[in-house]
């Protein structure tokens, strides 16, 4: 049969110079669905009230309760309720000093839970002003931790909750909160609850780090990071217990009648990619503008298009044999 197309194929003469294009469709998915959004609450509000600055304190959320921010549209159903809670802004990156022998000291005014996020978040406060970052796994209130932008020729071992350039830390050093680019706010590397990175080599002005799914990525040498552990290791083995406490976490719950397959059912395991190096930041991507035509819209009498008022004068005129 496949000979037989093939041969249909050749068979085929282009005359207007346009290239043949076989189109394979795929009923399903490679790798099953993409998540929904969740939808819980308006970032845009929270950066309205900031004016996009930073501040360490507690700021009021608006809920959306699964409903897209723009259309107002349900597009989560599972979202929605819950308690009320207030917004922490994270302060991810931590740059100091680059002279050696220099630090910029800051002291852990408190360590707390966060709603928002998996792991515990710590206030701490230096010359600069305060502001909360997420706090490792033996942090406690009371002690100085230190942050240095230098890279001493020899790679030392770090001190837990403290910020060093990765070209600084030593091979096996345990890592957190891991910038993607040096000197640019993107979203970092290792920030769940219990999870770490590590260090595995350095390659010239790049440094290799293995994160947690095994994944390895090579980033430049003054992309800062936390040595340590993060906090709430606890939490990926926390039981809710009831469906009632889902909906006092804003989940609303439904049948396990219709549950999907998912990884319950068994994975395929793959052979793990190569090492990933990130160079520059990438470019955003253009917004996508969606809209929706009418009828009256799409008519050969009214919209973009319509007809010009002389076309249906000559649709029936005949022209004569000779002409």
């Amino acid at each position: 049969m496949l000979s037989s197309i093939v041969s249909g194929l050749k068979r085929v003469s282009i005359n207007d110079g346009h290239l043949l294009q076989v189109i394979v469709k795929r009923n399903y998915p490679a790798r099953g669905t993409k998540p929904l959004p969740q939808y819980k609450w308006d970032l845009e509000h929270l950066k309205e009230i900031t004016n996009g600055e930073y501040t360490h304190k507690p700021l009021r959320v608006n809920k959306l309760g699964g409903r897209n921010p723009e259309t107002g549209r349900k597009v989560n159903q599972h979202i929605g309720g819950g308690t009320k809670f207030d917004y922490f802004m994270i302060d991810f990156h931590r740059r100091g000093p680059t002279t050696p022998d220099e630090v910029y000291e800051e002291r852990i005014l408190e360590v707390r839970r966060d709603p928002n996020r998996s792991s515990y978040i710590a206030l701490i406060a230096g010359k600069k002003g305060k502001r909360w970052i997420l706090a490792t796994e033996n942090m406690k209130a009371g002690q100085i931790i230190t942050t240095s932008c230098y890279i001493p020729p020899n790679p030392i071992i770090g001190v837990e909750g403290c910020s060093y350039p990765l070209g600084a830390l030593a091979v096996g050093s345990f890592i957190n909160s891991v910038e993607r680019f040096p000197t640019s706010d993107s979203e970092p590397f290792i920030t769940a609850a219990g999870s770490c990175g590590q260090v595995m080599r350095h390659q010239g002005d790049y440094v290799i780090i293995k994160l947690p799914h095994k994944h390895e990525f090579a980033l430049h040498k003054e992309c800062m990071a936390t040595v340590g552990k993060l906090s709430n290791n606890e939490f990926h083995s926390l039981q809710y217990g009831s469906a009632q406490m889902h909906r006092r976490f804003g989940y609303k719950m439904a049948s396990g009648l219709f549950h999907k397959k998912d990884g319950y059912c068994g994975r395929k395991v793959r052979a793990l990619p190569p090492v990933k190096t990130l160079e520059k930041p990438t470019e955003e991507p253009p917004k996508n503008y969606r809209f929706s035509l009418s009828k009256k819209d799409t008519s050969g009498l009214h919209g973009t298009a319509a007809v010009h008022h002389l076309v249906g004068t000559f649709q029936n005129y005949r022209y004569p044999k000779n002409y």
